[in-house]
């Protein structure tokens, strides 16, 4: 356990080290651009930003834990933005709307990008007038730049995480399902886990199926997201077995090639010596799943149950 924590450690370390160097790196890039003589570099200003990614260096390399890397990374970008001070100023306009370009391909949404192009707009206008403006606005550009870049990293590891947990938990929960199908002839009750399985395994691969898109950072929903996923496989689940059972009973007749839901239902949860037919339980978890996966399961078998008119509200008298 402390070698596999040990090695974590190491890797978390060569990762901060590589991502301080590529900062120090895009300052001295910006700083040796070419620029006419009447707009000097502040070299007290350079000359600060260096020590202090040197300083951050040697943190790193001293650091005894993965959390005080992740800080010293974050610290390591904080100082690598400032390269926006040394960007010659026949260049700030250029290097704004190269940072807003690529911003708007990864896919944030356009109202983000337009209030951004209007804000940079303002500032670079400025750079015949005030050199200093033009590139503080090229510095909130990179400021942003370097909060979507850490907002698109964690949207992808959260969305990667929750794909794996969800892809993992349905494989796990169709073995559950079929082999409490297949043992429902000995232990009937068995049937009931066998469809709150197989209806939680067809919720989770519609979670799967509508993961939240870049967006969601506009409302705060991926924060809270693992609430939803819950609620979702909860209501799916439980839309499931109304379904299920509204179809067992009759109410809801399916037929799929001659072969009757309620019959296979019945045939899957008799006790007897054998299981049922593989063509039966087949039938009976792939309607289970299926009804998980709709999200509408709960509203039609309402309209079916109650008449197309249930939604609507009542008239009032005057």
């Amino acid at each position: 356990m402390l070698g596999s924590q040990k090695k974590k450690l190491e890797k978390k370390r060569e990762d901060a080290l590589s991502s301080i160097t590529g900062d120090r790196v895009n300052i001295e890039l910006m700083a040796q651009r070419a620029r006419p003589a009447d707009d000097p570099i502040d070299r007290d200003l350079l000359q600060t930003v260096l020590n202090n990614i040197a300083a951050i260096e040697t943190a790193a390399r001293n650091a005894s834990s993965i959390t005080e890397l992740d800080d010293l990374i974050a610290d390591g970008e904080s100082q690598g933005i400032a390269s926006a001070y040394f960007c010659p100023v026949g260049e700030i306009r250029d290097e704004g709307s190269r940072a807003i370009d690529n911003m708007e391909l990864w896919g944030i949404p356009a109202p983000s990008i337009r209030k951004l192009r209007e804000s940079f707009a303002g500032g670079a206008d400025q750079s015949p007038l005030s050199s200093y403006v033009a590139r503080a606005a090229l510095h909130a550009i990179f400021i942003e730049l370097d909060e979507w870049t850490d907002y698109i990293d964690e949207y992808e590891g959260t969305m990667r995480r929750y794909t794996r947990w969800m892809f993992g938990a349905t494989a796990a929960l169709l073995v559950i399902a079929g082999l409490c199908f297949y043992l429902a002839h000995m232990f009937p009750f068995a049937m009931w886990f066998g469809l709150i399985a197989a209806g939680a395994a067809g919720s989770s691969v519609s979670v799967m199926a509508k993961m939240p898109s870049l967006d969601v950072s506009l409302s705060g929903e991926l924060n809270a997201y693992g609430r939803r996923i819950r609620s979702r496989i909860a209501t799916g689940t439980i839309g499931s077995l109304i379904g299920v059972g509204l179809l067992g009973w009759g109410v809801l007749p399916l037929t799929i090639k001659d072969s009757g839901f309620a019959d296979a239902l019945s045939a899957c949860t008799s006790y007897g010596l054998a299981p049922c037919p593989i063509t039966k339980m087949l039938l009976v978890l792939g309607v289970a799943m299926l009804l998980g996966v709709s999200e509408r399961t709960l509203t039609s078998f309402e309209q079916r149950l109650l008449g197309e008119g249930s939604n609507q509200q009542t008239p009032r008298l005057r």
